[in-house]
């Protein structure tokens, strides 16, 4: 990363807990996570914020919504967004349309009504400023409701911001095995990369690492006890 201070500032509590292990047993740490526990009063909401866009109730499939993220993170050429999600897309739909639809979306099978939302999406990243009413009166007329317009534009600008974001904070790809295993995690637990004790709990059974009760309990016993202090 680029912010070498965000990346080398030490964990503590439960976050200490849960990156320790995973790099115990070899895990590969995305570094987008350190950019989630940096000012974690303003990260908690962004995740939140995440995992309701994207597995929240909408018209729109959880492998659609992911989809469209990778798709737009494309567009943006930022790889690290585009082959994160792309797995996570591929848990939920066959890899070869995926691939074919970040390739080419009018080329690949997807039917008319998906094709012209994926003109749509492009035109919010490379043409935001040219986008009219008539755009949104064809997806209208490809059966689209307006809830499901509303929740593809709000994916497709929470995937214009990530991809700054990280790009920003020079953000590194991962390995072939990172972005497989990051795609079924996704799909296992959504977004909630907060730092909350109970989100980490998850995190660690989504990782399936084994880890001393005892300790996490003492560990978050710890950091009550500094919170109290301070508040």
């Amino acid at each position: 990363m680029f912010l070498k201070e965000v990346e080398s500032r030490p964990a503590t509590g439960i976050a200490g807990v849960v990156l320790g292990k995973m790099r115990d047993e070899g895990r590969t740490i995305p570094d987008i996570l350190h950019l989630f526990r940096f000012k974690t009063r303003s990260t908690d909401h962004l995740v939140r914020f995440t995992d309701e866009v994207m597995r929240g109730p909408s018209p729109l499939s959880p492998g659609l919504r992911e989809l469209i993220g990778a798709y737009v993170s494309k567009k943006n050429q930022y790889s690290f967004c585009t082959l994160a999600h792309a797995a996570a897309a591929g848990e939920y739909m066959e890899r070869d349309l995926v691939d074919e639809v970040l390739c080419d979306p009018d080329g690949s099978r997807l039917d008319a009504a998906h094709k012209e939302l994926f003109r749509f999406v492009g035109k919010v990243v490379e043409d935001r400023a040219g986008i009219a009413a008539s755009d949104i009166d064809r997806l209208k007329a490809a059966g689209f409701s307006e809830e499901a317009i509303y929740d593809a534009l709000t994916v497709a600008s929470l995937f214009c911001f990530y991809n700054t974001w990280n790009a920003g904070a020079g953000v590194r790809d991962m390995n072939a095995a990172g972005y497989a295993y990051s795609g079924e995690v996704l799909k296992r637990r959504g977004y909630r990369m907060d730092f909350s004790f109970r989100s980490l709990l998850k995190v660690l059974a989504s990782y399936r690492i084994e880890f001393d009760l005892r300790h996490v309990l003492k560990v978050t016993a710890s950091t009550l006890r500094i919170m109290l202090r301070s508040a």
